[in-house]
């Protein structure tokens, strides 16, 4: 999708209260990742020796593990979906109604 291009947007308070609980929610995603790969490498390599890590390696579950981690985007991603949605219909202006079915269809500011 093209993203479109709004200039001189303003949001309403509701509108700044969204755009921050979207960024706390891609932090959150980014640390969960985080933390599964870690936990799972941790739980591989804690053992003492040898024969304890290749125990563990033999007993972790890496489809639970691929399941998890690609399951975490897509989590944080509806949970996007929701919150724009939610503020495309209760926009004020339509500049922020068109930024917010924006964000809806995928669109992500520039970093």
């Amino acid at each position: 999708m093209k993203c479109p291009e709004i200039n001189d947007l303003e949001f309403s308070e509701r509108g700044k209260l969204a755009v921050k609980e979207i960024r706390r929610i891609k932090e959150i995603n980014q640390w969960l990742s985080t933390s599964i790969t870690v936990g799972t490498f941790a739980n591989i390599f804690a053992g003492n020796g040898v024969i304890k890590s290749h125990y563990n390696l033999t007993q972790t579950d890496f489809d639970s593990f691929a399941a998890a981690l690609k399951s975490s985007p897509s989590i944080a991603r509806k949970t996007i979906e929701t919150i724009s949605g939610l503020q495309a219909i209760k926009a004020k202006t339509s500049k922020e109604r068109q930024f917010w079915k924006a964000v809806y269809k995928g669109c992500e500011a520039a970093k």
